[in-house]
């Protein structure tokens, strides 16, 4: 009976209603049993297809609700209104965090997206910066993203003193915008990072894509559903986060025999390089209000955070735009499943597909990802450009060669005759975020050893503190080679729980001699940089599925129109800082919170206020505020019931951001 419990309840009706007609066959001759035989093969197979209707009435649904895109993230807060928990922002747009202590890795958290009406859950997915092979076409073949050279101005400096204030010019540059003062366009390589997803036929269960630090922990397709059905009836989840909802559908049924052809959906997370300079000002911020009404954020203020979300565009104003956008252009450089396609070139209704870049009738390559194409006959509605999907913004398609991926197939006839069965293989991509690739990755002021593995790093039981320095670097999490004096801050610090970079590691060069270094992989915004600031390195784009339904189009409109009202980007609370300190137990980190005008006037009155501040370093405080009475400053009088917090956090409490800023 277990075998039976984990299976769908449409599979269990057939084994039943063959048993049935089994029990009719026994008691007749060979022409009954042939017939009904056949009859139930007729039968299998006309509930397979309903299936299959079934699930395309659930795609067809999701589809007209929304574009692709990402819909949630995990909820991690609660409040007295429902904007106050996770929507697609769970501190970072996408639960984007940073993994700099990792040469390749990039953080992302769990999410919901939805890709062409598939809706799936995605595991922890913490990416790496790869690419589909430009050499071999083998399915699910990778290489590394090459990252800049360092600027040979860097290295030409006598001292590290010397390269590092050169390296703070060019990051200034970057950060201005501003190639006459350092040419930074060579050295600073943006990179379109992608989800992408694909119907498989893989019978073994495969690992999406490859990250350091999260794997699927189930052994095969059915255990990985039987855990998604349980913490989901549960309310649990995977402490490690390795779980991931990948829906199984049947998308053939053999005419024959009748039996049904299962597909598996899996997505994998891909970056490639952006062959041209893509200028920061083409990043418009968009207004995500239920995260600026929970955290009283201006639109400035979350512009300094995780929390900023991007339209690529390289239009100054709103308006319509044609078929081939800069994100267009950008995707059209990206293969599908082939890595290195042939001149492949869909003609699904006998009519060939073309380009529409260009005025003639250049045929399209569909092996790469785009969303639109033109024919050479005009449709019902005298168009000749025609967009992919029926109402999907965000929908990149790409043809592929591939056998792992199902295949569609249909029947066209012309005039009811002549006719012939097409049979196509497609993958889908949504774009997910622009990086952009710097110098420090290759930057080794000290000429510390880079090992292959952290093996020879943490020999010994070092640590890279307590006076137990790393033995060198490595790239598997242990890559730290850029000089923590290179920032402006004495010791590198997280910005999120979920971060891995220790707050500047002591690191052995080839000569014995202890540096404190900071980690050299990317970071959302990079730690303060004398002359420059905190430089924003990843600008997320991906689209949220809501944004394709026709209600939050005419919210886009209304929040349009109340943004152009001064006192709508004004901030509401007081974002407050509970200051660094170093603890033994906890390492070095800081809390923050949020006052509202009512709470901040309280305390101005003489009251207590009891406030809980955010998570850092796995563990919160509750502190008990008032203005000290001498010291006229806003403190904390209590900590967690103590006069003083028990890891070291001072009393007076930095204001970050007020409704008069």
């Amino acid at each position: 009976m277990d075998h039976f419990k984990s299976r769908p309840k449409w599979t269990i009706s057939i084994c039943i209603l063959a048993l049935v007609f089994m029990m009719n066959i026994c008691s007749g001759g060979s022409t009954s049993w042939e017939k009904k035989f056949k009859a139930l093969q007729h039968t299998v197979a006309n509930l397979a297809k309903q299936t299959m209707s079934q699930q395309l009435f659930v795609e067809e649904r999701i589809r007209s609700s929304g574009s692709s895109g990402i819909k949630v993230t995990r909820k991690l807060n609660g409040g007295t209104s429902n904007y106050y928990t996770s929507t697609h922002i769970s501190g970072g747009v996408a639960a984007i965090h940073d993994h700099a202590n990792y040469k390749h890795a990039v953080g992302m958290g769990e999410t919901v997206v939805v890709l062409n009406g598939v809706e799936f859950r995605t595991r922890h997915n913490d990416y790496k910066v790869v690419r589909p092979s430009t050499k071999d076409k083998t399915y699910g073949a990778v290489e590394y993203v090459d990252t800049p050279d360092v600027p040979p101005e860097v290295l030409s400096q006598s001292t590290v003193e010397g390269q590092m204030q050169e390296m703070r010019e060019w990051f200034k540059a970057f950060h201005e915008q501003n190639p006459a003062h350092r040419d930074y366009r060579k050295y600073f390589k943006p990179v379109m990072c992608y989800l992408e997803g694909a119907w498989t036929l893989d019978k073994e269960l495969n690992e999406p894509f490859e990250s350091e630090r999260h794997s699927l922990v189930a052994s095969t397709w059915d255990e990985l559903q039987q855990q998604i059905r349980y913490t989901s009836a549960t309310g649990t989840k995977d402490l490690k986060e390795n779980f991931s909802f990948l829906p199984t559908s049947i998308t053939a049924v053999d005419a024959t025999t009748g039996l049904p052809q299962y597909a598996q959906w899996n997505y994998k997370i891909l970056c490639s390089p952006i062959n041209q300079d893509i200028p920061t000002s083409y990043f418009r911020q968009q207004d995500d209000l239920a995260y600026r009404e929970s955290t009283g954020r201006t639109l400035d203020g979350v512009l300094k955070t995780r929390a900023a979300r991007f339209r690529l565009s390289e239009y100054n104003e709103d308006k319509f735009t044609g078929t081939n956008s800069l994100l267009d252009l950008i995707m059209k450089s990206i293969p599908g499943k082939d890595n290195v396609p042939e001149k492949l070139n869909e003609i699904p209704f006998g009519i060939p597909i073309y380009d529409t870049l260009y005025r003639n009738f250049t045929l399209l390559n569909t092996g790469y990802y785009h969303r639109s194409f033109k024919t050479s006959e005009r449709g019902a509605m005298g168009l000749e450009n025609i967009y992919r999907g029926f109402n999907d913004e965000f929908l990149f398609v790409a043809e592929t060669t591939q056998p792992n991926i199902a295949s569609e197939s249909f029947k066209y006839c012309v005039r009811k005759k002549n006719c012939v069965t097409r049979s196509t293989r497609f993958s889908y991509a949504i774009p997910l975020e622009v990086i952009y690739l710097t110098p420090l990755t290759k930057w080794n002021p000290y000429n510390i050893r880079i090992w292959p593995n952290k093996t020879p790093v943490t020999a010994g039981k070092r640590n890279g503190k307590d006076g137990k320095p790393y033995n060198g670097v490595s790239p598997d999490g242990f890559y730290y080679v850029t000089p923590a004096e290179f920032y402006g801050v004495k010791n590198p610090i997280n910005d999120d729980p979920a971060d891995t970079t220790q707050f500047g590691a002591q690191v052995l060069d080839r000569k014995g001699k202890v540096h404190r270094m900071a980690g050299s992989g990317t970071r959302t915004l990079t730690l303060p940089i004398a002359g420059a600031g905190r430089v924003r390195l990843r600008y997320p784009v991906m689209p949220v599925h809501g944004e394709g339904s026709s209600v939050w189009k005419e919210l886009s409109v209304l929040k349009k129109t109340l943004s152009e009202m001064a006192a709508f980007n004004k901030a509401t609370t007081f974002f407050i800082e509970l200051p660094y300190t170093s603890s033994p137990v906890y390492g070095l980190h800081r809390h923050e919170f949020y006052l509202t005008l009512e709470e901040m006037d309280n305390i101005k009155n003489g009251q207590t206020v009891t406030i809980t501040t955010s998570l850092h370093n796995g563990h919160r405080h509750d502190l008990e505020l008032w203005i000290h009475p001498k010291r006229d400053k806003l403190e904390y009088k209590l900590c967690d019931g103590l006069q003083y917090c028990a890891d070291g956090h001072r009393r007076k409490l930095n204001i970050l951001e007020s409704p008069s800023t």
